[in-house]
């Protein structure tokens, strides 16, 4: 009876390190850019509904990026709500969030705008006022045309995340005279990667909804 008893434990001891080496945890994300470089990029983010995030560091964000150099839009954390951040590198003084004074409910529609400075700065616009302003941590980064896009993303320490409808929608881009015209058709897409089963309703423009872990 005893051995059997060990042997059990024994089983139940591997199933467990099994399961742990097999949960899924990380990041994810779908990403469309375009394949022409512009000067800024623009458009709505409609919150999504369903909303539901681990709060253990765990987050989703929604945003415009001026290749991978500065990545702006809004995030949502349990310990902060919704946030407006922008991202151009691990340098000091080159990221920068914090919470939205008015916390948007499943929906809303929010405009954004990145503009790429040509003086190695980047500009975040929430519904046309400038919310940040900061340098690109690699010297030369910004001063010309880079390809934009757009990207919805997780990052999840338990695999539990979830949202429906998240959307973008009336994208521009910024060309060299200046003005903000259509986004354009020929992009590159890359479907879901990472943590988090995506469903892709449409890509240009993006909208998506993330359900948990099976």
């Amino acid at each position: 009876m005893k051995k059997l008893v060990t042997m059990f434990i024994s089983l139940v001891a591997v199933f467990s390190m099994a399961t742990s080496a097999f949960a899924v945890t990380g990041e994810g994300a779908v990403r469309v850019a375009t394949t022409s470089s512009y000067y800024g990029i623009s458009g709505y983010l409609t919150i999504p509904s369903n909303v539901y995030v681990s709060n253990d560091g765990s987050f989703i964000a929604f945003y415009l990026g001026l290749a991978n150099t500065c990545e702006g839009g809004i995030s949502y954390k349990p310990s902060t709500g919704w946030n407006k951040f922008l991202n151009c590198g691990s340098a000091s003084g080159s990221n920068a969030t914090a919470p939205l004074t008015n916390q948007p409910t499943a929906g809303t529609q929010i405009n954004l705008k990145l503009v790429n400075n040509l003086d190695n700065t980047a500009s975040l616009y929430i519904n046309g006022v400038e919310a940040y302003t900061l340098p690109a941590a690699t010297k030369g980064a910004l001063v010309g045309p880079t390809i934009v896009k757009t990207v919805h993303s997780t990052l999840d320490n338990q695999d539990k995340n979830k949202y429906s409808n998240a959307a973008f929608s009336s994208l521009q881009v910024k060309n060299a005279a200046g003005s903000y015209v259509a986004f354009p058709s020929a992009v590159s897409v890359t479907y879901p990667w990472g943590i988090g089963e995506y469903t892709v309703h449409s890509t240009n423009p993006l909208k998506t909804s993330l359900a948990p872990g099976l």
